[in-house]
């Protein structure tokens, strides 16, 4: 019994090297993958040019029964980005490409853009630190589903866009890895996978490294495992550079003692000494403590050390490789599924070679985030906003209405409103989450949310609009699109009645004076109302309010002489039309007022308008009066009170809200409602 009792623990933790100082660390990594279910690690430590500890834990593969050891291949997801950043340095060594030169340069058909303008900001070096104005982005192929990733001029068409101006802030951007791999295939002439195998993964001596899993070396990778503890597919992504190099613990961790300047004695200097200093240098500001140089995460104070490190994570991988300079510590921790074990068990190893790091781990406080509470909405938020997000396949509009206590909703293509929750405004940085469909098909094949993240720049607010998969077995897709809103109405009760693409909420009149309408046609965000005889108008199919209200729009006149506005609305029980510029091409008034119509009313007034010029029109309804304006000079005020209200037999058909013109070809935009 003893004998075999050996024998099940031999197959599940092999030990090719065992340093004393790390036996507690060890019996944890047991306890873990028997407790958390984790099908295994693999661990390797190395201090002053010395590996003193690698090992494998568990299953890389349970269903073949094969061990994982300290040459067992992980997935390292974004540990793939300083492996990456080392081959970009290799060009810029070579003189191939110039960190600080604008990444356009180096590419070919598709090139990032920029609706802020000029993209010279976005240099090679802000792609590599997160600074170039990219968007949070991953997305993955999957090999047991019919999609496949496109080309990677196609992925910059979708996806290179910046939707903040370079420089301005650090946000963590898979797809400016991916840029940056294309342009070492296009410099290098050869592909990525073939370059990196060639000038970095061979001369450091990484045997068992390759980008995704190279050709005969498939019996050394280990399976990725989802949280159901079932094999994933086999997935790919638009981004290899920041997410696809496979590599075991002995090959990672003599990768780290090269960028520690402590080379073993099978490997070449790819790079030059200052050049890893360059990769080094704090360049961006990652936030809580932390910074971004080329590739690295750089902390100057980990408990008491500076430490220069990535971790990675995706479905079925989580992994660190963490070094520590002044220490000439390299330590990295892989793991086949998303555990946050290799997290964990890279501090306890550093805790058990450093005790000063080990007595500040001890005591860094309990994590415990506070729960906001819904409070009175910034006054600088607050009203009525209006913009659109561009995808690639086309424009959406999106409208969106914060009110003073703090309630934001949104809305996209006059779909259902949806709250935006967790919303916060912090330092100008707008933030929150909503259901909706950004209506693509890359992030359709995914159920999605759709998480904002913009800054606010006065009455404009501009930034992304991520569609991030639901959580599932399979890792899902975060795909960014430039969102951009205006504020409209300091009113956080006004709406758009036009989407300005096409007649969704409106009806064309047809019957009485409308039986010979115009064309009615929508362009250039415009509604065009054709010559009809005599009359074309259109109608709201959507609810309209009977009183206190206020609607707004611009019209012009384009061909005729006579009302390019004739607008019929409620009032309380009763409908009213405002004309502008009838009888002749000047009139402006409301009919009917006491059985009179607006050409002979006290509210009848005369005014020259301009062909083809763009009036701005306004009308306020409420239980004592109806007000309106043209340009913001007022031309109606009138008190309802003991007055009979009443339209022409002819304008009923356009009720409960309509607009027309008669014998007139005009237009119409930017209709707006405005709760009162």
């Amino acid at each position: 019994m003893k004998q075999l009792l050996v024998i099940l623990v031999a197959a599940v933790f092999s030990c090719p090297l065992l340093a004393d100082e790390f036996d507690e660390v060890r019996a944890k990594i047991k306890t873990i993958l028997l407790e958390e279910n984790v099908p295994s690690l693999a661990v390797a430590v190395a201090k002053d040019r010395n590996v003193i500890w690698e090992e494998g834990f568990g299953w890389a593969d349970r269903e073949s029964h094969v061990k994982a050891t300290e040459h067992t291949m992980y997935s390292l997801a974004s540990i793939s980005k300083p492996i990456t950043a080392t081959g970009l340095m290799v060009l810029v060594e070579r003189g191939e490409v110039d960190l600080d030169r604008r990444a356009n340069a180096f590419l070919r058909d598709e090139k990032l853009t920029s609706p802020f303008g000029p993209t010279r900001e976005a240099t090679v070096r802000r792609l590599a630190n997160h600074s170039s104005g990219l968007p949070l982005h991953y997305q993955f192929f999957y090999e047991d589903e019919p999609y496949s990733r496109p080309a990677m001029n196609e992925s910059i068409r979708r996806y290179g866009v910046l939707v903040r101006p370079p420089g301005e802030r650090f946000q963590y951007a898979n797809f400016g890895y991916g840029v940056l791999d294309h342009i070492i295939s296009l410099k290098s002439g050869t592909s990525y996978s073939e370059f990196m195998r060639r000038e970095v993964f061979l001369p450091l001596g990484m045997n068992h490294t390759s980008i995704d899993i190279a050709p005969g070396l498939e019996k050394h990778a280990a399976v990725r495992y989802a949280s159901d503890q079932t094999p994933l597919p086999f997935y790919d992504f638009d981004h290899p550079g920041a997410s696809a190099v496979f590599a075991s613990a002995h090959d990672l961790v003599r990768f780290g003692m090269f960028h520690l300047k402590q080379r073993g004695s099978n490997q070449r200097a790819i790079i030059s000494d200052e050049s890893i200093d360059e990769m080094q240098k704090l360049t961006a500001d990652a936030g809580n403590g932390r910074h971004y140089g080329v590739g690295w995460f750089i902390a100057p104070d980990e408990h008491g050390y500076k430490t220069v490190s990535h971790t990675g994570g995706m479905g079925g991988v989580r992994t660190r490789l963490c070094l520590v300079p002044s220490e000439a510590i390299a330590v990295t921790v892989l793991c086949n599924t998303s555990s946050s074990a290799p997290l964990r068990m890279t501090r306890e190893i550093l805790a058990a070679m450093l005790p000063k790091y080990g007595e500040d781990l001890r005591k860094e406080p309990e994590h415990n985030p506070a729960v906001a509470g819904r409070g009175h909405g910034p006054p600088e938020l607050v009203g009525y906003w209006q913009g659109s997000i561009s995808t690639y396949e086309g424009e959406r509009r999106l409208e969106m209405w914060a009110k003073p206590d703090g309630d934001v909703h949104m809305q996209m293509d006059g779909e259902l409103r949806m709250l935006l929750n967790n919303s916060r405004l912090s330092d100008g940085r707008f933030t929150g989450v909503f259901s909706g469909s950004i209506g693509t098909g890359d992030a359709d094949r995914r159920p999605h949310r759709l998480h904002l993240d913009t800054n606010l720049r006065g009455e404009t607010i501009n930034g992304s609009l991520a569609a991030i998969s639901l959580p599932a077995r399979k890792a899902g897709n975060a795909l960014s699109h430039f969102v951009e809103l205006k504020r409209i109405d300091a009113s956080p009760t006004a709406r758009s009645l036009f989407n300005g693409r096409d007649l969704n909420g409106w009806r064309v009149i047809d019957k009485y004076d409308f039986v010979r309408h115009g064309k009615v046609i929508v362009e250039d965000s415009t509604i065009v109302l054709n010559a009809g005889t005599p009359a074309t108008g259109i109608s709201t199919t959507r609810a309209f309010p009977r009183v206190d209200y206020e609607v707004s729009l611009e019209a012009k006149r384009i061909e005729g002489s006579d009302f390019f506005c004739g607008m019929t609305f409620p009032v309380k029980d009763d409908y009213l039309s405002l004309v502008i510029g009838g009888w002749g091409g000047g009139v402006t008034g409301i009919s009917n007022l006491d059985n009179m119509a607006a050409v002979e009313n006290d509210t009848t007034n005369f005014q020259e308008f301009e062909q083809g010029r763009w009036y701005k029109i306004r009308l306020r309804v409420t239980k004592e009066k109806v007000e309106a304006w043209i340009d913001d000079a007022q031309i109606v005020d009138v008190e309802l009170k003991e007055r009979k209200l009443s339209i022409w037999w002819e304008q009923e058909p356009v009720r409960p809200f309509g607009i027309a013109s008669w014998h007139t070809k005009a237009a119409l935009r930017k209709i707006r409602l405005k709760i009162l």
